[in-house]
């Protein structure tokens, strides 16, 4: 269920919002989508922003319930997307899933099940902007009941196998090895339009480009990923040169970036610093809201 999400991101809060507002249940069939990829990207929390920004009917603690959903270093766990399914398939009919259906519609019906009002005044005048919605993120509805019914989608993936020479997924994960999860995010997220180059030779503009960039890896966790857990990394170093390996493919510039201010600048501080400078300095450096650079003397090279 979509309130269960408030034990992990929301400490403050408990399922009375929504209970108080069933209608905030028609977002579910969304969120669900854009996180079905594990990767919630730039341009995606910009859309869903600024959605919640346009429902005039929710209040101030409702949307920052919403917002607390959005954060792409904490992406909901197995077990809670697992609850925002069976919440979504008990306004599904299984054997309609060859039918195109809008994710409005979907979660409209979804608020009307927990709602004791069945008229839902308040998404009759939302469903416009939510459908604007829908459409601006590119979901495709009759695509998107695929991912409630994975059973479906199996048959359809093994009869367009049959026409297949060549396994591509299966080399790609040999090649990506045991790294294949976190650099097919990084992938992922590179595909986004905020990561669009832009045609330009002012080196102060792309110099600009390059540091916004990184400041959207570090919003995803990355920036951290090597830090220990208590900094608000997770300890694990051989993603976190996956991850620079996956940059390299985007551009270099973004690689040099992300290694010195994650690599270079924050290690730096983690092997040679005291706790004292760790508490002080490593989960802002993760963040980037402590930008930093290095340099480095030798003996006899000046």
């Amino acid at each position: 269920m979509l309130f269960l999400l408030t034990t992990k991101r929301c400490p403050m809060m408990n399922d009375t919002v929504l209970k108080q507002n069933p209608n905030l249940y028609v977002f579910l069939p969304i969120f669900y989508m854009v996180w079905s990829d594990a990767v919630l990207t730039p341009s995606e929390i910009n859309t869903l922003r600024s959605l919640i920004d346009q429902q005039t009917w929710l209040k101030a603690e409702e949307k920052k319930f919403l917002y607390d959903q959005l954060n792409p270093s904490s992406p909901p766990s197995p077990d809670e997307f697992r609850h925002w399914l069976e919440e979504i398939k008990k306004v599904l009919n299984p054997a309609s899933t060859d039918q195109k259906e809008s994710l409005v519609d979907i979660g409209i019906r979804l608020a009307e099940f927990h709602s004791a009002n069945t008229t839902n005044n308040g998404l009759s005048h939302a469903r416009e902007s939510l459908s604007r919605m829908e459409d601006t993120l590119g979901l495709i509805s009759g695509e998107a009941l695929y991912h409630f019914y994975p059973e479906s989608r199996k048959t359809i993936t093994q009869r367009q196998s049959t026409q297949q020479t060549f396994n591509v997924s299966a080399l790609a994960q040999l090649l990506d090895g045991p790294h294949s999860k976190i650099i097919q995010k990084v992938k992922t997220l590179l595909s986004d339009p905020e990561f669009k180059y832009i045609e330009t030779d002012n080196l102060s503009d792309h110099r600009e480009k390059v540091l916004k960039w990184c400041r959207h890896l570090a919003d995803q966790g990355y920036g951290a990923m090597a830090y220990p857990k208590e900094y608000g990394g997770s300890g694990d170093m051989g993603s976190y040169f996956a991850i620079m390996e996956a940059l390299s493919y985007h551009d270099l510039s973004l690689v040099i970036k992300f290694g010195v201010q994650f690599g270079l600048f924050g290690m730096s501080i983690y092997f040679l610093g005291t706790e004292k400078h760790h508490k002080k300095y490593l989960k802002d450096i993760g963040t980037l809201d402590l930008p930093g650079c290095f340099a480095i003397t030798e003996t006899g090279h000046g």
